[in-house]
């Protein structure tokens, strides 16, 4: 079972936050849920039918919810599948054998707030580098960069953002014309799949 910060106690709490901060407690309290999250073996209650369809169709296992805390539920997952750690303490990917993004977890261990939610990915996507913003999108293979469009522009950033992602989009539809569908694709060849239809 996830530690509940909440059981920690008001008193702690409160002492903490006078000594520390506020924003400090809660900070620790959300990377401490995803440190926990990522090391055991539950999954977020809260998924949709469909991301769990298609996560048993890959073969994870969902179990019951777990005892004292319904939020989760017990999982056995694939071998060599794991959850990993982002850079952002709510947020954690759950990774295939081959290290690819199959789902999205949020999980925010706040006292105050504590919620879980977890969505399917599609292996194929695309993305802006709001860092870079050089007008160009990003497309990836289960998050690995596999083409980067033209240059596209626009006087603002939306209009940049927008235009590269109509490009990447245009890429994906010639190329892997089912790439929104988060089943698609996942035991494919790249090669075999290309312009598949």
């Amino acid at each position: 079972m996830i530690e509940n910060m909440k059981n920690r106690g008001p008193r702690i709490i409160l002492i903490e936050s006078m000594v520390f901060g506020t924003e400090h407690v809660i900070t620790r309290m959300e990377s401490d849920g995803q440190r926990q999250l990522v090391q055991s073996e539950v999954l977020p209650t809260d998924v949709s039918p469909k991301c769990k369809a298609s996560l048993e169709a890959a073969g994870v296992k969902f179990g019951e919810p777990v005892n004292g805390d319904p939020i989760f539920l017990n999982v056995t997952l694939p071998a060599g599948w794991k959850k990993e750690r982002t850079d952002h303490s709510v947020h954690s990917d759950l990774l295939d054998e081959q290290g690819r993004k199959r789902a999205g977890i949020f999980y925010k261990a706040a006292f105050y707030d504590r919620s879980a939610q977890m969505h399917a990915v599609s292996r194929y996507g695309y993305s802006y580098d709001y860092e870079r913003d050089d007008g160009t999108a990003t497309v990836t293979d289960g998050g690995k960069e596999i083409y980067r469009t033209e240059k596209a522009e626009g006087k603002e950033r939306y209009d940049r953002m927008d235009a590269a992602g109509k490009l990447a989009a245009a890429w994906l539809n010639a190329n892997y014309p089912k790439w929104k569908d988060a089943d698609a694709y996942w035991n494919d060849n790249p090669s075999e799949s290309l312009s598949d239809t």
